[in-house]
């Protein structure tokens, strides 16, 4: 008889840095050890961008199946997590700076939902020593899954990271920009306002007027705001001529930050664009 296949669970990787909050840049290795089980339990992986799901046969050694027969085991499944983007790091929140050792450790600890990490996105907390894991790792790998088939295991599971919200800073260097007086930062309508200008040497030695924003604005891989350089600004009548009608916003894959020591209101992390 032919079998079916039906979710044991899935594991679905959200980000919410992207525009359709998927994060697409996981691989999901299973260990040899999981292999196996998989192999004796004729279960099947599926793979799709920002997720991985276990499926298990409808008929099994000659006998109807179901997913409570597999519970009722109580198996382990361990996976290696891989990522595949180098900026990773550019566009998350809640990360140290220094993770050299670090692995990221996702399991169904939490019983009161179905996040496979401790809070609502993952953090510091999820990141363990990966020379002090259970399972030996030679060369350090992004993150470890564990899942413990049992009855607290719901069907669908998430892993989401969140993106920083972060003061930018604009930087007007171009020496014709800076030929301009009463430069301004302003929103299109001229009532946000950015602070400044401060003047500041860059680290070549030109100097340069920067702006930074009043409020901390959420990194997005697509912003929907737009800024806008002004000059012969008037703060009185929120008036001025618009020299650039739209500043570009942060590159995620070359961001950069000028000066080690910045800091504003308790943000270490500034996002700097040059213009």
């Amino acid at each position: 008889m032919s079998s079916n296949y039906e979710p044991l669970f899935t594991v679905d990787f959200k980000h919410d840095f992207f525009v359709n909050g998927i994060f697409a840049f996981l691989e999901v290795k299973p260990t040899g050890e999981t292999l196996k089980i998989i192999r004796d339990y004729e279960l099947v992986i599926r793979k799709k961008a920002g997720s991985f799901s276990i499926h298990f046969p409808t008929f099994f050694a000659g006998s109807p199946n179901s997913r409570n027969k597999i519970i009722s085991d109580k198996l382990n499944l361990h996976f290696t997590l891989e990522c595949t983007d180098a900026h990773f790091m550019n566009y998350t929140n809640n990360l140290p700076n220094d993770i050299q050792n670090k692995m990221f450790l996702f399991q169904n600890v939490n019983k009161n939902n179905n996040y496979l990490h401790t809070n609502d996105f993952v953090t510091e907390i999820d990141l363990i020593d990966f020379r002090d894991f259970e399972i030996p790792y030679f060369a350090k790998p992004f993150g470890h899954l564990k899942v413990v088939i049992d009855q607290d295991l719901p069907i669908e599971n998430f892993i989401k990271f969140e993106a920083p919200s972060l003061y930018w800073r604009y930087i007007i260097r171009s020496p014709h920009l800076l030929d301009y007086s009463g430069l301004a930062i302003t929103n299109k309508n001229k009532n946000i306002v950015f602070e400044g200008p401060f003047s500041v040497t860059l680290p070549n030695g030109d100097p340069a007027l920067s702006f930074v924003s009043p409020n901390v604005i959420q990194q997005k891989e697509l912003s929907q705001l737009t800024w806008q350089l002004v000059e012969q600004f008037n703060a009185d009548t929120n008036s001025g001529k618009t020299i650039i009608p739209n500043l570009q916003h942060p590159n995620h894959k070359t961001i950069s930050f000028i000066g080690t020591d910045y800091n504003i209101e308790g943000q270490k992390r500034v996002l700097d664009i040059i213009i």
